[in-house]
């Protein structure tokens, strides 16, 4: 298979990709985005773009086209708001997936959030989701009910 290259950066006001990103994303996950619309969200997306700390979004392209985000917040999970800073959203149309755009949005934003300065990088997920993010090096810390389901909190040590 030919895997086709693409560009991760993070989001601009510039790109326009903030609508797209933010019906794509509400259309999968829902409130689980955070927000209650995509509205919302797209206007959570414009604000990080504009932002120089968290929350910061990464964005794989191709060209011009969109093939894939993930957001780096301050915080995500409000039952573990000590933990900080957490990788959220990773998203990649279906489409685009198997060519190794999640892996590298997962190691972008694990590389922005050890030049931000952080030593460790948390996300919760459920599923068969928890045997992905372990093989990359991700360590389970916790299972805890959240917003309606088992999650599991997960670590990546930064150091």
């Amino acid at each position: 298979m030919h895997v086709k290259s693409f560009e991760i950066a993070g989001l601009t006001e510039e790109s326009g990709l903030s609508k797209t990103i933010a019906t794509l994303q509400f259309e999968f996950w829902g409130p689980l985005t955070g927000y209650g619309s995509a509205a919302d969200y797209e206007q959570f997306l414009c604000r990080a773009a504009r932002s120089h700390q968290l929350p910061e979004v990464l964005v794989a392209r191709r060209g011009t086209t969109f093939v894939g985000s993930v957001n780096l917040l301050a915080s995500e999970m409000t039952i573990r708001p000590a933990l900080s800073p957490w990788m959220a959203q990773l998203f990649v149309p279906g489409s685009e997936r198997s060519q190794g755009v999640g892996n590298a949005l997962i190691e972008a934003a694990v590389v922005r959030a050890a030049e931000l300065g952080y030593r460790r990088l948390y996300l919760y997920t459920s599923g068969t989701l928890p045997g992905y993010y372990a093989s990359r090096r991700w360590q389970p810390i916790e299972e805890a009910e959240y917003l309606g389901k088992r999650r599991v909190i997960m670590a990546y040590d930064l150091a």
